[in-house]
Protein backbone atom coordinates (compact mmCIF):
# COMPACT_ATOMS: atom_id res chain seq x y z
CA UNK A 1 0.00 0.00 0.00
CA UNK A 2 1.37 3.32 -0.70
CA UNK A 3 2.25 5.86 1.50
CA UNK A 4 1.95 9.51 1.99
CA UNK A 5 5.03 11.78 3.11
CA UNK A 6 4.40 15.14 4.26
CA UNK A 7 7.26 17.19 4.28
CA UNK A 8 7.67 19.85 7.00
CA UNK A 9 9.84 22.84 7.31
CA UNK A 10 10.62 22.29 10.91
CA UNK A 11 10.48 19.03 13.44
CA UNK A 12 7.84 21.31 15.50
CA UNK A 13 5.43 21.54 12.26
CA UNK A 14 6.52 17.30 11.67
CA UNK A 15 5.14 17.26 15.37
CA UNK A 16 2.06 19.40 15.46
CA UNK A 17 1.19 17.71 11.86
CA UNK A 18 1.41 14.03 12.84
CA UNK A 19 -0.63 15.31 16.47
CA UNK A 20 -3.88 16.62 14.24
CA UNK A 21 -4.10 13.44 12.34
CA UNK A 22 -3.20 11.05 15.52
CA UNK A 23 -6.06 12.91 17.03
CA UNK A 24 -8.41 12.42 14.03
CA UNK A 25 -10.05 9.04 14.35
CA UNK A 26 -7.55 5.89 13.72
CA UNK A 27 -5.22 7.50 11.67
CA UNK A 28 -1.58 6.19 12.04
CA UNK A 29 1.21 9.11 11.70
CA UNK A 30 4.78 9.30 12.54
CA UNK A 31 7.64 11.58 12.36
CA UNK A 32 10.12 10.34 10.13
CA UNK A 33 13.89 11.93 8.71
CA UNK A 34 12.88 13.25 5.16
CA UNK A 35 14.15 10.79 3.03
CA UNK A 36 17.32 11.70 1.15
CA UNK A 37 16.03 11.32 -2.39
CA UNK A 38 13.34 14.35 -1.87
CA UNK A 39 15.40 16.37 1.14
CA UNK A 40 16.00 19.80 -0.42
CA UNK A 41 18.99 20.21 1.73
CA UNK A 42 19.84 20.48 5.69
CA UNK A 43 17.79 18.70 8.13
CA UNK A 44 14.30 18.15 7.26
CA UNK A 45 11.58 16.34 8.71
CA UNK A 46 8.13 14.60 7.58
CA UNK A 47 5.29 12.87 8.43
CA UNK A 48 4.74 9.10 7.20
CA UNK A 49 1.18 8.08 6.85
CA UNK A 50 -1.61 6.32 4.61
CA UNK A 51 -2.04 7.48 1.45
CA UNK A 52 -5.56 7.32 1.58
CA UNK A 53 -5.62 9.96 4.12
CA UNK A 54 -4.41 12.40 1.41
CA UNK A 55 -7.97 14.13 1.22
CA UNK A 56 -8.29 14.43 4.88
CA UNK A 57 -4.65 15.63 5.45
CA UNK A 58 -5.32 18.76 2.66
CA UNK A 59 -8.59 19.15 4.39
CA UNK A 60 -7.23 19.18 7.89
CA UNK A 61 -3.67 21.35 7.11
CA UNK A 62 -6.51 23.95 5.63
CA UNK A 63 -8.82 24.52 8.79
CA UNK A 64 -5.84 24.24 10.83
CA UNK A 65 -3.77 26.55 9.00
CA UNK A 66 -0.54 23.98 8.53
CA UNK A 67 1.59 25.24 5.91
CA UNK A 68 3.67 21.90 4.89
CA UNK A 69 6.51 21.90 1.82
CA UNK A 70 5.37 19.24 -0.40
CA UNK A 71 3.48 15.80 -0.58
CA UNK A 72 4.59 12.77 -2.06
CA UNK A 73 3.18 9.54 -2.82
CA UNK A 74 5.68 7.07 -1.59
CA UNK A 75 5.87 3.41 -3.21
CA UNK A 76 7.85 0.20 -2.67
CA UNK A 77 9.41 -1.88 -5.79
CA UNK A 78 11.65 -4.14 -5.86
CA UNK A 79 12.92 -2.92 -2.35
CA UNK A 80 13.24 0.17 -3.42
CA UNK A 81 11.10 3.24 -2.78
CA UNK A 82 9.73 5.57 -5.09
CA UNK A 83 8.28 9.72 -3.98
CA UNK A 84 6.49 11.20 -6.74
CA UNK A 85 5.49 14.34 -5.70
CA UNK A 86 1.54 14.98 -5.77
CA UNK A 87 1.39 18.37 -4.12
Amino acid sequence: MPKLIITAGSITTAVRIKKILNSNGDINAAVINTPSSINKGGCSYSVRTDYNNLDLVRTLADEKKIKFRKLYMQTNTGGEFYYNDIS
